[in-house]
């Protein structure tokens, strides 16, 4: 009958060394944190300063389809660079697109002659396709040309900057 009551004694021991060990660590560490003389100090909402955003009532998203590896997202960064809110950056339905196009979902309105200037596109790249399931005002999706187009020279210069 010794040797059970020498176990719980062990036992005893063991837990009694890890209880001294956290409390020695949670003293440790309360005792930093109450004497750090170089606390965080976290900026607050008027501290920062304002950034203008033109466009940011126009809601876009922009879809890859021509199968080109981060190109939608390089189309993010310029869109967003500008000004517009764009909620969502993926692949369009098929890699098959040919020519970049712009799809008006909402009603017909002044904010695509915005979108079609920033954008450098003619008016002939503008569909209407109205979509009330979808968040977004517009749609561009890229096409195979989109080497071609006047805007692309800006949106390599913002990459180089990357």
């Amino acid at each position: 009958m010794r040797n059970p009551d020498i176990q719980k004694w062990l036992f005893n021991i063991a837990i009694f060394s890890l209880a001294v060990v956290i409390l020695g660590f949670m003293f440790s560490t309360g005792k930093r944190i109450v004497k750090n003389p170089q606390k965080i100090q976290l900026s607050r909402v008027d501290d920062a300063p304002l950034v203008e955003k033109p466009y940011s009532y126009i809601v876009l998203e922009v879809l890859n389809g021509c199968g080109v590896t981060g190109l939608a997202q390089e189309f993010t960064n310029y869109l967003r660079q500008q000004g517009f809110d764009v909620i969502y950056t993926s692949n369009a339905e098929n890699t098959n697109f040919l020519e970049t196009k712009i799809i008006e979902r909402v009603e017909r309105t002044d904010k695509s002659k915005i979108v079609l200037s920033v954008l450098e596109l003619d008016e002939q790249k503008l569909e209407h396709e109205e979509d009330p399931s979808r968040q977004a005002d517009f749609t561009l999706i890229i096409g195979k040309d989109y080497k071609t187009l006047d805007v692309y020279s800006k949106i390599l210069k913002i990459k180089e900057k990357l």
